[in-house]
């Protein structure tokens, strides 16, 4: 069986691990399971040279994707049905948050929201660095399974309805069983699951929203820093937020329980604006201009020196995905950002792409065990409907992938909508609208089935 995954980011990575993890079991004796990562990128991993300096040239892809994220306890839950080791490892990377912490500008505490699962096993958020994350998911990964520095450039079908992916070097095409569009917001391969192949009917939307950040000492932060905390401050001219993303050495948490902070911590702040930024090509110190302008008078202190120092070398901008009407087509199915890019206000995208790995995979191997297992036990009331050949496989765990998915990050991609609508620009009144928004929200999270909403696993799809 032949699988092709396009992008070697955070979801395609994880794809990968669960696809080796559920598939190999659901094919016969001799039939041979062949997984290709498709990336355009160099994605080697990361190196140490002898004098434990990192090797900036490795893990190219994980630098252009932010500086840090928080995975919420659903993601690692997935993490943990995926394997106990790398689940460890993710999560002892990061610095464990119970609870996110929500000012103003004036200083005033707005709420403190729940960051733990509240379930057995009781799991926080974990805040890390996204390249810290994609490394401990790329060391899992063999070298020969990726094909790096591949830029594909549409998809087609061979007579037999087969897709191929093909390059745009044009080397040979590569035919494959299924195709997994994890490649991203601007996605090649959702141009054929939506449309003509030709043209995105669906193109991913600049939402006016740009973030920076990075990472600092943790001794910027409060001497008196409370475990588990992560500030969140809004105000009339944006966002800000800060928290430890590293643990002391040893502090195994496993998610578990809250841990003294390392030695790094991360910032970042929101803000809108009409214009998309260039992101390779920009003035840094126009931007360090405006984010002093925006949180000048600022009360809270860690901010206010957080500013002053910082340096800013990346832009992101945020990048929305349009609801799409499908997620997948003959022989090809999206995933993550390739289907569903949200609003870093969801909190959730790096979940929302690994919930879809391990989902897709399960599916995918319910079915083609399913299509192989009729043809001996044909005679029996179990066999009937069974898919008559892989591609009927594909296709019905396509759709069942689907169907569960779609109305799940529905839900996650509203609310992420109302929390990003108070990064805004506002004038006083809207200002004072959002504090009490905010309160709502933070009132509403005492309410057991409120956080479990957002923090439940695979378990809910039965």
């Amino acid at each position: 069986m032949q699988v092709i995954i396009v992008g070697a980011g955070i979801s395609g990575l994880a794809c990968y691990l669960f696809l080796r993890k559920h598939l190999p079991s659901a094919l016969p004796s001799g039939v041979e399971l062949h997984i290709t990562i498709v990336e355009s990128h160099a994605v080697t991993k990361r190196k140490q040279r002898s004098d434990g300096a990192v090797d900036e040239a490795a893990g190219q892809v994980a630098n252009t994707i932010g500086a840090a994220l928080g995975l919420a306890p659903n993601g690692l839950s997935v993490l943990r049905d995926l394997d106990e080791t790398v689940f460890a490892k993710i999560a002892n990377s990061g610095y464990p948050v119970s609870h996110f912490e929500l000012k103003n500008a004036r200083g005033y505490s707005l709420a403190r929201i729940g960051a733990t699962n509240h379930e057995d096993p009781e799991l926080h958020t974990v805040l890390i660095s996204r390249q810290r994350l994609w490394d401990c998911l790329r060391d899992h990964v063999p070298d020969d399974a990726i094909l790096e520095r591949k830029i594909v450039s549409e998809v087609s079908y061979t007579d037999d309805h087969s897709p191929v992916v093909n390059f745009a070097d044009g080397s040979s095409s590569l035919k494959a069983d299924i195709i997994i569009g994890a490649d991203g917001a601007k996605s090649v391969i959702k141009r054929t699951v939506t449309g003509n192949g030709k043209v995105d009917a669906y193109p991913a939307v600049f939402d006016g929203m740009v973030g920076v950040g990075g990472f600092i000492p943790s001794s910027f932060l409060s001497e008196n820093e409370p475990r588990g905390r992560m500030t969140v401050t809004f105000g009339a001219h944006g966002f800000f937020g800060y928290g430890a993303s590293t643990v002391a050495s040893q502090s195994n948490h496993f998610a578990e329980c809250t841990a003294p902070m390392g030695e790094e911590a991360t910032w970042w702040s929101t803000y809108e604006t009409e214009d998309l930024p260039d992101t390779r090509n920009f003035d840094k110190e126009d931007i360090q201009r405006q984010l002093k302008e925006r949180h000048a008078g600022w009360k809270d202190p860690v901010v206010r020196k957080i500013v002053d120092a910082a340096v800013t070398d990346s832009v992101y901008p945020t990048w929305i995905m349009p609801d799409l009407p499908t997620w997948h087509a003959r022989g090809l199915v999206l995933i993550g950002d390739a289907a569903h890019a949200m609003q870093p206000s969801s909190g959730q995208g790096a979940s929302q792409g690994l919930e879809d790995a391990q989902i897709l995979s399960m599916l995918l191997a319910h079915y083609v065990e399913r299509h192989f297992s009729q043809s001996v036990t044909k005679h029996l009331p179990s066999s009937r409907n069974a898919p008559a050949t892989i591609a009927d496989a594909v296709d019905r765990a396509s759709m069942k992938y689907c169907e569960l998915r779609k109305p799940r990050v529905k839900l996650i991609v509203d609310r992420a909508k109302q929390m990003g609508d108070t990064k805004r620009q506002k004038g006083l009144v809207e200002e004072w609208f959002t504090y009490s928004i905010l309160w709502i929200i933070g009132e509403q999270q005492h309410d057991p089935k409120s956080r479990k909403r957002f923090f439940v696993n695979k378990k809910e799809y039965g």
